[in-house]
């Protein structure tokens, strides 16, 4: 068992975010530049390491809908920008709301948003599932789905298999998307299920396909027997 799931079910509760980069990262599933930052200062020297513009994310054992809650910041590209959005993250610790600091990641441009996820079936198992993502996952429903593991033609039949396809080819003068680093993406992620059997539930949404690699915007990751696990 991953050191970091480990953790996380001693203290009853689901992987903070910077932990399930670090779990994704392990199982060798790129993630972008990122630091924890649990203080004013800390956030200033993050800062000064990562490239320019940041965002800013609560980190939250009782807040899984970061942007709902207003516990995400933008664009952030000065030290005072940074120092104003810390402080404002901070207010939403309440008595019933643990902060354990805030996620700093460089901003990524995009054109097209796509997640990933996986949900332990009863029946089938770790089930792996791909799609238009973003805000209008829930609206699109165009979904795709896959029993873990994943073979490598199997994962790009996933990637077919959306009505949406299409945008990952390069439309109106963009570039086409990475699909081979998709298809691994999709391979990896579902190795992992099949190893780690206390995660019941992943949603990587969303996550921005580029002309090389991929860019992972948001990991949540859910285990089984917390509260709130589907």
């Amino acid at each position: 068992m991953h050191r970091a799931i480990e953790k996380a079910r001693e203290e009853g509760r689901h992987l903070l975010e910077p932990e399930a980069l670090d779990l994704l990262k392990d199982y060798g599933i790129p993630v972008p530049d990122y630091r924890l930052a649990q203080t004013e200062r800390e956030a200033l020297e993050a800062c000064e390491s990562l490239k320019r513009p940041l965002v800013m994310k609560i980190v939250s054992p009782h807040i899984l809908h970061k942007t709902e809650s207003g516990g995400v910041v933008l664009r952030l590209k000065t030290k005072l920008q940074v120092s104003k959005a810390y402080a404002k993250l901070r207010t939403l610790e309440t008595t019933g709301t643990k902060v354990h600091g805030v996620l700093m990641v460089p901003f990524q441009d995009h054109d097209v948003e796509l997640f990933v996820g996986m949900l332990r079936d009863p029946q089938f198992g770790p089930v792996i599932t791909f799609g238009l993502g973003g805000i209008w996952v829930e609206a699109l429903k165009d979904v795709s789905y896959g029993i873990a593991p994943l073979s490598p033609v199997e994962a790009d039949e996933m990637i077919s298999s959306i009505r949406g396809h299409s945008v990952l080819e390069g439309m109106r003068g963009k570039k086409p998307a990475d699909r081979q680093a998709l298809c691994e993406l999709l391979v990896r992620l579902s190795e992992m299920v099949m190893k780690e059997d206390a995660i019941q539930a992943i949603d990587l949404n969303p996550v921005f396909p580029l002309g090389k690699g991929f860019f992972i915007a948001d990991a949540r990751i859910l285990l089984e027997g917390c509260p709130g696990t589907p």
